[in-house]
């Protein structure tokens, strides 16, 4: 970015972990008052998703409630740090982002608790315990006598609401990026293939023991984030990206990237290569940010930048990209 400060990697290796090791030292202390107070909030739940009007709920595995009431506080204790954790997250990553990633960010934020709270009660609440008291009246027409297993039960809630929470943030990362500009037709691909990849890899870890239901899983979480994120993976792009490629000298591929700015006045309308219009961008920043997402994206070798008289931006921008592939040309 044009406003990053020089800054060494340590920093920002020591900043993290102090932020990482504040979040699990919070996240250790408040599960504790909902370890102690666990049983309730079980009891509460098992009466909610109870199909039974008599006693049909029994405990077959009396090990796996010890280690079911660990795991309910944890994740409890994580619910109640998740603002701390996104004012941790933001103060952290906001440096280091364009004006349209910070968008992103907040909106993320803000988006995914309220989405995930929302959708978790309906399904506590609302959608399992309508399913549970279906399928039980349905073996009951059957003339079995029901027997269920609270811990399969409850087991199978929590991985109800894990695939919810997965898709929530996935879907609202892509949403939000579509809807701050970070997204559109050009660059779906780039976004798809990190979203999607996260999504794969949580879901195959979480049902290690199942594959086959892991892949189904991830595939029909995939195709649910694809039909939401729809309407932004598909919008026109803002700038219309042309790549040139050369063979240099020792017969290497050399992509470049025509960037006109125009801020002298004049116009190349007669250009027989492709290029890209971004007007005034040696003055703008919203348009150099913007720049530095297309080189993210498609990583040219060679920039060349015509019509622009602003060799101060040059050297800035220079200096930006130092770490990357690409170098800049004035024409």
């Amino acid at each position: 970015m044009g406003t990053d400060s020089n800054i060494r990697l340590q920093s920002h290796t020591e900043e993290l972990f102090a932020r990482c090791g504040l979040l699990i030292f919070t996240w250790i202390i408040v599960s504790i008052p909902w370890l102690i107070n666990i049983d309730s909030v079980l009891e509460y739940l098992i009466i909610k998703l109870d199909p039974c009007e008599v006693e049909c709920l029994n405990l077959y595995q009396p090990e796996k409630w010890s280690e079911l009431r660990w795991l309910a506080s944890a994740i409890l204790g994580f619910a109640t740090v998740m603002p701390l954790m996104s004012h941790q997250f933001w103060s952290f990553a906001k440096p280091g982002l364009t004006s349209s990633e910070r968008k992103l960010l907040r909106i993320s934020i803000i988006l995914i608790p309220f989405i995930f709270l929302a959708v978790s009660y309906f399904t506590l609440f609302i959608a399992l315990p309508y399913l549970f008291s279906l399928g039980h009246s349905i073996q009951s027409d059957y003339g079995f006598v029901a027997k269920y297993d609270v811990i399969n039960l409850i087991g199978f809630s929590t991985a109800i609401i894990w695939m919810e929470m997965i898709v929530v943030f996935a879907a609202s990362v892509m949403i939000a990026s579509g809807l701050t500009g970070n997204m559109d037709s050009s660059n779906a691909n780039w976004w798809r293939i990190r979203v999607y990849g996260i999504v794969i890899m949580l879901t195959l870890l979480s049902f290690y023991e199942r594959t086959t239901n892991g892949l189904l899983m991830a595939l029909s979480s995939i195709l649910l984030i694809e039909l939401l994120c729809r309407p932004w993976t598909t919008k026109a792009p803002r700038y219309q990206i042309g790549m040139e490629e050369k063979f240099d000298s020792r017969g290497e591929i050399v992509t470049y990237l025509h960037v006109i700015c125009g801020c002298k006045g004049q116009q190349y309308s007669t250009l027989n290569f492709p290029h890209t219009n971004i007007e005034n961008v040696c003055s703008q920043q919203d348009k150099q940010d913007d720049l530095l997402r297309i080189l993210m994206y498609n990583q040219p070798d060679n920039i060349l930048l015509y019509q622009c008289e602003n060799q101060q931006f040059v050297n800035k921008f220079q200096s930006l990209i130092s770490s990357t592939k690409s170098k800049i040309f004035i024409k």
